[in-house]
């Protein structure tokens, strides 16, 4: 480095303009803008005091080496092309993380829901078919002439037990005249029922999976 770099080097390291430095040598700005061009070299007497200003030796300042403080400072490692410095977690990853963790810990109650969900079903399914029972042995009852035989029952006897009785006893033909229909609604109440029933199953066996599952991470 030329003696006029390490001038320009050392003003700029020390923080001075050329006129604060032109005060401490004791000359003029013009003067120092010269020795930072290189189109005047100051003299002996400046050199000394140009090294006092900067804090350096005169060796070092007439030295063509680099300053020491310029060697000291190395520059960053160079980027490979196609590389990129690991991603650091934000909050985004962070929440994901909870997320996950949640799931994992509570996930086993989404099976309890679904379990639930299919009682919901069975209860549906065993309603409805215990009522299109009962009201089509009523319907058959009348229809078939049940009504008038002139039985007396106790409270509480369904009308299919009435009607199972009553043809056994002669006073009507077996069979209901709603066969058809009330096969449908009795084959519908029953379908609920069965996929109430495997609802149940599917959820708790999923609440029983995540469970463990949930269980086995650290």
């Amino acid at each position: 480095m030329k003696l006029n770099e390490k001038i320009l080097y050392y003003r700029k390291a020390a923080k001075l303009s050329q006129e604060e430095l032109a005060a401490r040598v004791g000359v003029s700005r013009q003067a120092v803008s010269k020795w930072e061009l290189g189109d005047a070299t100051p003299e002996v007497d400046k050199l000394l005091a140009l090294a006092r200003a900067f804090g350096v030796t005169t060796d070092e300042l007439l030295s063509e080496g680099e300053p020491a403080g310029a060697r000291e400072q190395t520059p960053p490692p160079r980027e490979e092309p196609g590389t990129s410095a690991p991603p650091v977690p934000g909050s985004f990853d962070r929440a994901t993380g909870l997320i996950g963790r949640l799931v994992r810990r509570y996930g086993w109650l989404a099976g309890v829901r679904i379990a639930l969900s299919g009682l919901g079903f069975v209860l549906v399914g065993a309603l409805a078919r215990w009522g299109f029972g009962a009201m089509f042995s009523q319907m058959s009852s009348d229809l078939l002439g049940f009504g008038g035989s002139g039985v007396q029952f106790p409270a509480g006897v369904s009308p299919e037990v009435q009607r199972q009785i009553l043809e056994q006893m002669g006073y009507a033909p077996a069979g209901s005249p709603f066969g058809g229909v009330e096969g449908f609604f009795l084959g519908f109440a029953t379908v609920i029922l069965v996929v109430g029933v495997l609802i149940v199953l599917a959820g708790a066996a999923l609440a029983v999976y995540l469970y463990q599952k949930g269980n086995q991470q650290p």
